[in-house]
């Protein structure tokens, strides 16, 4: 996986952003100069390599996770000394459990979508995401660096993850919980059945919005 900070002021707090599947830099720049705190981003996920020493000069940690980066997040993080800064935890329009029948985006669903990945799959997903015409152009006319190949690849990845989870090590994410759960009512990647379902059985606190499973709104008010 990738760690790119977008903002480095040198503050004391830092806002960590684990982002979804598909996603690069470039399409968070709008970020920059929302806070006067620092921004780094975790993304690509293709490996299990995160460096938290990167991290460890932070006294306060406002976590964001969206998408996968929900899964992805507890593991990486609970066995790391991280987890005492964080001040708060939410999640985006996702679960822990990533993929899954009642609990997340259905194995056959995911599988489905590494076998047909190509370029025009891959603006069809994002169409999806954005569910708006607008936003879905202007994220579009970004020009991202990410090649099928490579989202082929973070895709396998990001199933072998969620599947090969052991108990313990899901016992431990679970403990880490999420202070707060964003969920989108137009959300058309995850189903919003299996996100409450998720969030119920962790007692996560949940707040519903009228927006798809990509908001650039939800992240500008989440900075802190």
């Amino acid at each position: 996986m990738q760690q790119v900070f977008l903002q480095q002021n040198h503050s004391s707090k830092l806002n960590l952003i684990f982002l979804g599947y598909g996603q690069d830099v470039a399409h968070f720049e709008y970020l920059k100069d929302k806070t006067d705190n620092d921004i780094a981003l975790v993304f690509d996920y293709q490996n299990h390599n995160f460096d938290a020493s990167v991290y460890t000069e932070y006294q306060e940690i406002n976590l964001i996770t969206w998408s996968m980066g929900v899964m992805v997040a507890p593991v990486v993080l609970v066995n790391t000394s991280l987890v005492d800064k964080l001040i708060s935890k939410v999640a985006i329009n996702g679960t822990v459990e990533g993929i899954d029948l009642k609990f997340g985006i259905p194995k056959k669903i995911w599988e489905l979508t590494i076998s047909s990945m190509n370029e025009t799959n891959a603006l069809k997903f994002n169409q999806r995401m954005c569910n708006d015409e607008t936003l879905f152009n202007e994220y579009t006319s970004i020009k991202s660096n990410r090649t099928v190949e490579n989202l082929k690849s973070e895709l396998q990845f990001i199933l072998d993850f969620s599947q090969d989870l052991k108990t313990k090590e899901i016992q431990k994410a679970l403990h880490f919980n999420y202070d707060l759960a964003i969920l989108g009512l137009q959300d058309k990647i995850f189903s919003l059945k299996n996100m409450l379902a998720s969030m119920e059985q962790h007692h996560v606190a949940t707040k519903t919005m009228d927006i798809a499973h990509y908001n650039k709104e939800v992240f500008i008010e989440l900075l802190k």
